[in-house]
């Protein structure tokens, strides 16, 4: 498997990924042109044999940053710093190849860590759709720890309960 960054080339098959993993709620090719165009280092791909095998976007965000999706964020421990949000994160394994997932997160981490990030948080719904698959178990073994909860408005007319898990990236 070899870990790389997107490009324009690649934003159509990530859409099918996504869309195949998620429905509905996967991403399009606008939203991810747009992240493309204002974080280029926040797309990487996984790719096997020139497939892309999965992907993830991340953003950078400053310590009192709150992503505009998130409202009623309840947290037991404050976020400490500059730190990276998975926006989006997305395998053909739907988290049951732990070993690739976990290569593709811990890249996309040591971008956010050279880039001055202390931690890394991401939400994920309560009624995940690969809790199944282990997707919690996936972030808590890659070192995260659930420490609160959002809901996330993915559209104006939707509220989700999320998880929030955080790591220290120290």
């Amino acid at each position: 498997m070899k870990i790389r960054h997107a490009t324009e080339d690649d934003l159509e098959e990530m859409v099918r990924v996504d869309r195949k993993a998620y429905g509905e709620y996967g991403a399009s090719k606008k939203l991810l042109f747009k992240k493309l165009s204002a974080f280029p280092q926040g797309l990487l791909v996984a790719e096997d044999k020139g497939r892309i095998t999965g992907f993830t976007v991340f953003e950078i965000m400053e310590k009192d940053d709150v992503p505009e999706s998130f409202c009623d964020m309840k947290l037991l421990k404050p976020i400490d710093g500059r730190w990276m949000h998975p926006t989006i994160f997305t395998t053909k394994t739907d988290y049951r190849d732990k070993k690739s997932d976990s290569r593709l997160l811990l890249a996309a981490e040591k971008i956010a860590k050279s880039l001055g990030c202390v931690e890394s948080c991401v939400p994920l719904s309560k009624n995940h759709p690969f809790r199944d698959n282990g997707a919690f178990e996936f972030w808590e073994d890659n070192g995260y720890e659930n420490i609160g909860g959002i809901e996330w408005m993915p559209n104006p007319k939707e509220s989700v309960e999320c998880y929030l898990y955080r790591k220290k990236l120290g």
